[in-house]
């Protein structure tokens, strides 16, 4: 029994932590009832269950932290969750992190040794499918896209084979997994990276009304563009329920790693570009970067209340609802006329809980080539998209047509600019060509190595590489 085996815990449905265990931090997902979780401890328990799912022909389901928008961790087979392997060290010139670490955690556990890793912008975020898909973030400009600091990776292949991939030992598996995407060709139990030389950092925030949104977002990309990359950023619009008087606002935030007179000099920069000034703007004193971070992302929170509610008695980390968006990369700053089409898919009109995002890339990450590793968005400046959300139970258990209806329009608002997709934030409809869309000449590359490590595709999920043999599994709303 599958339960015998592990050194860590199955949780089957009739267990009392089920509910608990089975969910995604998406809301939406509490309907779906897999077969069982199990949390592994060691690659050892994830063989063990890789072996099991086999033998029974359970479909395996890949689970770090649970935020896959659209739901790719779960299903009604077994998950496999690795988020209580979790432990980041020090080894040497580089660190080892577990592939199931957040991002808050890892940060928190390297800060006494003065290392610092890559995250998100989201507290806890799992760093393996972060690191899988690329890993984009307020460091991308400054130190590149998070995967190509990988050094190497322990992997759990289909077959039962545990396998170091690196530059020296299975390179086509290393290549693939630095952008390839999670749960596609094995499951990864440890990261080696390359840390970054980011001691300090200095956090700032600015707040602007709406009625400038035009000129501050088409001011705050071409900024973003030509400014050091020391600087981290990132843009949201944001709906009356989140502004001062119940009017929308524009926020720009993020981190800078250099002085703070250049910080100073930068906002007033993107002032003048804007032609109007903020209606607030803050910057923090410069401090360690964990902290910066930890602040930035969890503001007053202790780490242990910055996880998500339910998974720790004094975690009050919210959970989102009920949500579809429309995501794509684009490779150069909007003029004021795209501003404004992009805010009016957003739609200033309506009352909905919903945003526009952009965050700042280029820089480091685009002096690599495209082919270099499976992350092929070389040329990209942004991350750019929408996302509405309902809290409403009963219309999100009917699936809302409006919020689909409007997802549809802003991804169509952001068509003629996108250069492609990242498969970290994917748009809630699958299109047609979509591996074209996220992996560019690289996807022919990947289905090869697919074929060659998991050529029966037992790893598959709602947006997995195409092997050319799938199992007969069942898609269910999962896999959307």
């Amino acid at each position: 029994m599958l339960r015998d085996e592990l050194k860590g815990e199955l949780v089957l449905p009739s267990d009392p932590g089920y509910q608990l265990a089975k969910q995604l931090q998406n809301t939406e997902y509490d309907s779906v009832t897999p077969y069982g979780v199990a949390y592994c401890a060691s690659p050892q328990d994830v063989l063990a269950c890789v072996r099991h799912a086999r033998e029974t022909g359970i479909a395996a389901h890949v689970r770090g932290a649970g935020h896959s928008f659209n739901g790719w961790s779960t299903g009604t087979g077994l998950v496999i969750d690795l988020s209580r392997m979790n432990r980041a060290a020090v080894d040497g010139p580089n660190v080892r992190i577990g592939a199931g670490i957040q991002s808050l955690d890892a940060l928190d556990a390297l800060k006494p040794h003065g290392r610092q890793i890559i995250t998100g912008t989201f507290p806890t975020v799992g760093q393996g499918g972060f690191l899988s898909g690329g890993g984009l973030g307020w460091q991308t400009r400054k130190f590149g896209v998070a995967s190509d600091h990988i050094v190497s990776a322990q992997v759990v292949l289909a077959d039962g084979r545990t396998v170091r991939a690196s530059a020296d030992e299975h390179p086509d598996l290393f290549w693939a997994l630095r952008g390839g995407g999670g749960g596609n060709f094995g499951i990864v139990t440890q990261f080696e990276l390359r840390p970054v030389d980011a001691p300090r950092l200095t956090g700032f925030e600015t707040l602007w009304s709406f009625r400038d949104a035009a000129d501050v977002l088409a001011a705050w990309q071409s900024w973003a563009v030509e400014e050091s990359e020391d600087l981290g950023t990132s843009l949201v619009v944001l709906p009356g329920i989140f502004g001062p008087g119940g009017e929308p606002i524009v926020k720009v935030w993020g981190v800078h790693h250099g002085a703070s007179e250049e910080l100073e000099r930068a906002l007033d920069a993107l002032t003048d570009r804007a032609g109007v000034k903020p209606v607030h703007r803050e910057v923090s004193a410069p401090g360690a970067y964990a902290d910066v971070m930890h602040e930035a992302l969890c503001g007053s929170k202790t780490v242990q209340q910055c996880h998500r509610t339910g998974t720790h008695p004094d975690a009050v980390g919210h959970r989102h609802p009920y949500t579809r968006q429309a995501y794509r990369l684009t490779g150069r700053a909007v003029t004021r006329t795209e501003a404004e089409s992009l805010l009016q898919a957003w739609d200033p009109g309506l009352d909905d809980e919903r945003y526009l995002l952009c965050i700042a890339l280029g820089g480091a990450a685009n002096r690599v080539g495209r082919t270099e590793t499976a992350y092929v968005h070389r040329e990209a400046q942004f991350l750019t998209g929408f996302q509405m959300a309902t809290r409403d139970a009963a219309a999100a258990a009917q699936g809302p047509a409006g919020l689909d209806a409007w997802a549809d329009r802003c991804g169509a608002a952001l068509a003629p600019l996108a250069t492609g997709s990242y498969i970290n934030f994917p748009s809630s409809r699958t299109q047609a060509g979509w591996e074209t869309d996220h992996y560019g000449e690289n996807a022919a590359r990947l289905r090869e190595i697919k074929q060659a490590y998991d050529p029966d595709g037992f790893f598959r999920h709602g947006r997995s590489i195409d092997s050319g043999r799938k199992r007969g599994q069942q898609t269910t709303k999962a896999g959307r």
